[in-house]
């Protein structure tokens, strides 16, 4: 590849909405990752809290859990719950050391009284490097984007775009190694991460020594 920039590219007006709308989908990322509330992030504590009550009437008194990881492992076996007494909810926390498997776990909360029979529940919660899910769509259109405002910058012979652009490619290779791709992190998704944040390299030095020069 051949970049020639015989000087400081300028910043038209033409693209300053397409490059600002990458980097306001990239800080999305954040935002949404936040928002689902059943899943967790990987090596992470897990809070898990229930009402239990039976046919709306009948106190609960004590109430167990038994937990089990992606791989069907078993974590935690009808292990006793806190009852918080002010809401009548039963909380359990799933310590952060057996948290790394990725995936679906599923658990099952059974409630006592003294004047009813057990009552169990089955429920699940998911393990994602990130603490998001759901966002496969979104990690391709900002990958996407940012080489295409990369490749425009290279195009348009303007360093100042192309950088931006190489900016963009460096946040996303470096979030993708930490956390994956979505709900995946394997060695596919390091693999990748590693070529994106060495195409980032390349692109930036080659922007420095076409401005230097």
């Amino acid at each position: 590849m051949n970049l020639i920039f015989k000087k400081m590219g300028k910043f038209s007006p033409k693209w300053k909405f397409p490059v600002f709308f990458l980097f306001l989908i990239l800080f999305s990322a954040v935002v949404t990752a936040a928002t689902d509330v059943g899943t967790f992030k990987q090596w992470t504590a897990v809070e898990l809290r229930h009402t239990i009550s039976f046919n709306g009437t009948i106190d609960t008194t004590t109430a167990n859990i038994t937990v089990y990881d992606s791989d069907n492992t078993l974590l935690v076996s009808n292990q006793a719950m806190t009852k918080n007494t002010a809401s009548a909810d039963f909380n359990y926390t799933v310590p952060s050391g057996v948290t790394g498997e990725l995936g679906t776990y599923p658990y099952t909360v059974c409630g006592y009284s003294t004047v009813a029979a057990g009552k169990c529940e089955d429920f699940s919660f998911d393990v994602t490097p990130s603490g998001d899910k759901g966002l496969l769509g979104f990690y391709f259109l900002a990958i996407i984007l940012s080489y295409g405002v990369t490749g425009l910058g290279i195009y348009k012979k303007d360093i100042t775009i192309t950088l931006l652009g190489t900016f963009a490619i460096t946040f996303i290779g470096i979030y993708m190694l930490f956390f994956g791709i979505d709900v995946f992190k394997n060695y596919m998704t390091d693999g990748f991460a590693w070529v994106t944040l060495g195409v980032a390299f390349y692109l930036s030095a080659r922007m420095a020594h076409e401005y230097i020069i």
